[in-house]
């Protein structure tokens, strides 16, 4: 239990200290990121891009969406399934409703529309599937192994359980990564993380 609340608690302390960044200050970070996603490897011999879709004080990627459409590349990006019906998996020891992530295709940024927690979701048309995919991941803090530590909702371990072939990097401000943070078993780390200073290979 201490280590849900040192989660929380760091949570909460980067999340302040990201929101506390100069706007102007957080798009050139961001800018110097999605450079150096688009010249590594594990980018470059993608043929699909899942990305995030970028919000609040995030990494952006809205660039990052759009410049991977331009190459070529197919992209999906996340939307959060709603199921109010009272049967649940058992294994997530759940009641009342419950979330999931899919990754759904877009060709434009235009088709996104306000979704989960306001986040900007696609349409639940065409479902994502597919081989030789790079998974863009967020999260609020991390450490220089990989360990991860997200919005708490486990959306991200989740999906990529069931696609344990998909390659992973994270974005982050370098101020996001920490010399340690808690992980738990269940945790999916990313291969990499990309920050305005350094990638770290995990």
């Amino acid at each position: 239990m201490r280590n849900l609340e040192t989660k929380r608690e760091i949570r909460t302390r980067i999340k302040k200290e990201r929101a506390g960044l100069p706007t102007e200050v957080r798009q050139a970070w961001s800018d110097k990121i999605f450079s150096a996603v688009v010249e590594h490897p594990l980018y470059m011999q993608a043929e699909e891009i899942y990305c995030y879709v970028s919000f609040g004080e995030e990494v952006a990627t809205n660039a990052l969406v759009e410049y991977s459409r331009k190459m070529g590349k197919k992209v999906a990006v996340p939307k959060i399934l709603v199921d109010n019906s009272p049967k649940k998996p058992e294994s997530e020891g759940r009641t009342g409703t419950f979330h999931e992530m899919e990754f759904y295709y877009i060709d434009s940024m235009d088709e996104l529309a306000e979704g989960y927690y306001g986040i900007l979701e696609p349409p639940k048309v065409r479902k994502a599937s597919g081989k030789h995919v790079l998974v863009i991941m967020p999260g609020v803090a991390f450490d220089r192994h990989g360990g991860r530590i997200g919005y708490g909702k486990g959306f991200y371990d989740t999906y990529l359980k069931k696609h344990p072939g998909y390659r992973r990097v994270a974005l982050a401000y370098e101020m996001q990564c920490l010399d340690m943070v808690p992980s738990e078993e269940h945790d999916i780390r990313p291969e990499i993380i990309i920050t305005e200073k350094e990638i770290y290979t995990c």
